[in-house]
Order: C-alpha cells, then structure tokens, then sequence
C-alpha cells in the first residue's frame, strides 16, 4: 500500500456536525457558519466544536481549522470590490488580531497544530503577501499558536461560465438571500428589481423571512428593514461581481485572462509560499457555487464526466480546472514547500477519482457535499430546505469525499438512478476507481446512491 498523508477537511457550525464529520472520515474539523456568504463563526462556537472533537476523538489525529474571512479584514470595500485601506498597516493588523482570536478559540487541546484560514481574494498580489505574511509571523511570535498553520485561500474562477449564468432567475434568488448584491441605477449594466426577489428569501437574524408577501415590498420597507441603505432612490440592485486575476496580479497575470490558468495558480503558490504562509486552498467564490461552477472540470482528460449530468435548478454542473491543472498544483505547492488543499464544491464522483488519479495531493475540503436536507423528528413530515443555509452535516456523505485510506467511498445522486445514460457512465466511473484503487493497494471501493437527506441504497452491478 502507497504511504499517504492526506485529509479531508469538513466545515462544520456545532459540536454534532463535528462528530459527524470524524465518524465520516474528516481528518481537519474546520468551523464555519453556512448562513454567512464567507462562512465567518463566533469564537463561542468553535470553542464547543473543539471541545465535541477531544471528547468524541483523544487519539489526536484530527486537526482543527478556522477562517478569519474576507470582509472582517476590511473596512470598507470600493464599488469594483477592491480591498480599500486607511493605512499601510491596517487591513494587515486586523487580519492579524483576527488570527489570533481564533487560535486562541480552537486551542492546542486537540491538536497543536491548527490552521487559521485567511481568505485574500480581492487584494492586489502586494496587500495579499503582507496581509499573509503578517498572520505567519504574529501566530509564530507567540507561546502558544507558535505552530499554527496559515492557509490562503483564493478562488478559481471562469467569467464566460459567470457571465452566462449569473442573470439566472435561480441564481439571482440565491445570491439575493445571501445578500451579494449592491444598489444600483435602473439604466445600469445588469441592473434587476430586488422586489421580485425578496419573498422567502432575504431572512432576519433568526431565520425568518423578513417578507412573506409580496405587497409588503417597497423600496421603503426595504430601507427600514436594512435591505437597502439609507438614501436609496430605487430598489435596483446588481449582483457582486467576480475580481478578475488579472487585475489583483498585475505584471504577473496577463490582461485579458478570463479564468484560472497555471500562470494563475503558479502566481497564487507563489504568493502563498513568499509570504511563509504553509499551504493554499484553491476555492470558488459564493458567486459560482451558486451557479453551479465548480472547480474540478471532469470533461478533460483523464476523468469520466459526470459533471454534465449532475444537474441543479436547470444548470448542470461546470468546473474550471482539468486534471492536468490540479495535477500542477499540486506538484507546484510541493515544489514550493507548502500543502495543496483543493475545494469548490467538491462532489462524492469527483473526490474519489482525484484521491486515486492524484495520490499526491493533500487535502479537499467540503460542506456543501457533506451536507444533507433533515427532518425534526418531532414532526418528520417537514424537511428543512434544501439550501446551503439550512442543510447539516451527515456523516455518509462525508464518507463520500474521505479518502480511500479513511474509509471513503462513492455516493452518486439518486436522482441519476433512472437515467439509462448514466447508469453507462457510474458503472465506467466505479470500475474506473475500483481499478486505481487496487493498482494503489487502497481498500475496495463501496458505492452508493444517496438522496439529498443522505439516505444511502448500495449500488448493485
């Protein structure tokens, strides 16, 4: 059997997804909170999932991680999205300060050696490398995070596949409850009426919708209730908009550049690795998974594509980095001394073909996958929405994405179960994996098909 090192990071908001999450396979618990665009948490509540994982696992195997977010690094953001600071010094020493507050909330009672998340999207490649930088050498100046490790993370992207998706009824809706928008004028470019919107999706702080009716909408209710800022002479409103590479890696990316290249993820490692930073998570945006762009692009070569049949509210799945470009960056990061962690939605049919297609990656990481629609047992007639919100960790879907060597296996959509197509396709794909894992001397490969509250039903050949 080869000799592997390699996790699965899950993203957990409690003590119980946590336990899901390491009976499933999960080797980093990392806290996050779904119902934030940038998954920001309070230091409270990684305090309880720390304390769920040493109680529930004393062997020390499992990490913790957390992420200091994008937008608490800043104070204010221009209207292209661009980091905007005061000071030389200021978005650097927050990210800093922030740094700090969540190592000293995940502790070393687990393990010694955390990782702090620090999202840099938005930032020229100058601000990004000083903002890294100094969360690496402030966590290593202490006693006690002295061996805390620092992750960047970027997002992939592809702004032909946004562009066509991002005016989508569905998207829209989605990214209107997620609250990524911004006023705008009537006459300007993608300019729509967040009053056709609103109903059942913008929520209050308690998960309530803020309107339930669409004749209690106006641009005054709207206002009141802090949908829309003070001022506002128009319920228009546009989307947020991808940050194209080319403009945050000026000299270094060319111009023009419409979606993530090996110049790009070499520029991305290459900042990483400068800034003593020990690894790099490529991800998507919030923007793309709600427009089901994720990273891994199964059409390319090497991979049976399952991609295109895995199909969400109209739009069928599309990723942005072949197998040969993942296979760079991971070798890339090595050669570079630091970690490859690759995310983006990742999916059960993906995962398991990168584990055995590129034994040399390091780590993936997942929520959305792992999760699963659930009922209230005191009343199981109700599900919870299916909503990136609103699901929770189940722990046969983290299996799906665990490695091999943890137990993983394939869990593939239900809904593809009637489709004669892609029966063809998930017997090419379980053979395909099946094979490679037993050239690899990994354990046999378990399939399943699962349904979105995580029910499992073995696939028979």
């Amino acid at each position: 059997m080869v000799h592997l090192n390699r996790k699965l990071l899950v993203s957990v908001f409690n003590a119980q997804e946590a336990r899901e999450a390491v009976l499933g396979g999960a080797r980093i618990v990392d806290s996050e909170d779904p119902k934030s665009a940038l998954g920001n948490i309070k230091p409270r509540q990684i305090m309880a999932i720390s304390d769920a994982v040493l109680d529930f696992r004393r062997d020390l195997d499992v990490q913790l991680s957390t992420n200091i977010g994008e937008d608490q690094l800043l104070f204010r953001r221009s209207e292209t999205g661009q980091a905007i600071e005061k000071s030389p010094y200021e978005i650097a020493g927050k990210a800093a300060q922030a740094a700090i507050g969540v190592a000293c909330s995940m502790g070393t009672r687990v393990h010694p050696v955390n990782l702090v998340k620090v999202g840099v999207d938005g930032m020229e490649v100058r601000l990004l490398t000083e903002v890294l930088r100094e969360v690496v050498e402030t966590l290593h100046r202490t006693e006690q995070f002295c061996h805390t490790q620092v992750m960047s993370v970027l997002f992939a992207q592809n702004l032909d596949y946004w562009d066509s998706r991002k005016h989508d009824d569905g998207v829209r809706r989605v990214l209107v409850g997620l609250r990524e928008f911004s006023p705008c004028r009537p006459e300007d470019e993608g300019a729509f009426d967040l009053t056709q919107y609103t109903v059942g999706t913008l929520r209050d702080r308690d998960g309530e919708a803020l309107f339930s009716d669409a004749s209690q909408v106006s641009l005054g209710t709207l206002i009141r209730r802090g949908v829309l800022p003070e001022g506002s002479e128009s319920t228009h409103v546009r989307t947020t908009e991808l940050f194209p590479h080319s403009r945050y890696f000026r000299g270094v990316v060319p111009a023009g550049i419409r979606r993530t290249t090996r110049e790009v993820i070499k520029a991305m490692v290459d900042a990483t690795a400068d800034a003593g930073a020990d690894a790099i998570m490529i991800d998507t945006s919030i923007l793309s998974k709600t427009s089901c762009i994720c990273c891994v692009d199964t059409a390319s070569n090497g991979v049976v594509d399952v991609n295109r049949l895995d199909v969400q509210a109209g739009l069928a799945n599309q990723g942005i980095l072949s197998l040969e470009d993942i296979r760079f960056f991971a070798e890339y990061c090595h050669y570079k001394g630091i970690a490859a962690n690759l995310a983006g939605s990742i999916t059960s049919y993906q995962a398991q073909q990168l584990w055995v297609l590129l034994p040399e990656l390091d780590q993936m990481s997942t929520r959305g996958a792992a999760s699963a629609v659930v009922r209230d047992p005191s009343n199981p007639d109700v599900a919870s929405e299916n909503t990136r919100q609103r699901r929770v960790i189940k722990r046969q879907l983290v299996r799906g994405l665990a490695p091999p060597e943890h137990g993983g296996v394939l869990n593939v959509p239900r809904a593809l179960q009637q489709n004669r197509e892609a029966q063809a396709i998930v017997r090419a794909l379980m053979e395909m994996i099946s094979g490679r894992r037993k050239e690899l001397e990994l354990p046999e490969l378990e399939s399943y098909w699962i349904d979105p509250e995580g029910n499992a039903e073995p696939i028979t050949q």
